[in-house]
């Protein structure tokens, strides 16, 4: 049996290096967030937010 590995944060430069390919790509990088299995998400200034109601989903489909 083998042990499971053990997690980690990314480390500065990997955050670093995500933020910088996220803005040569042309995003407006407003955060991120950092998970302990290595995971970095780039949250965008410009992201919309989820329609609320029905009505909402409809006419952002028009």
């Amino acid at each position: 049996m083998s042990a499971q590995p053990k997690q980690r944060y990314p480390r500065k430069s990997e955050i670093q290096r995500a933020i910088d390919a996220g803005r040569a790509c042309g995003l407006d990088v407003a955060g991120y967030e950092i998970g302990p299995g290595g995971v970095i998400r780039i949250m965008e200034a410009r992201a919309s937010k989820p329609a609320s109601n029905d009505f909402d989903r409809w006419q952002d489909q028009l």
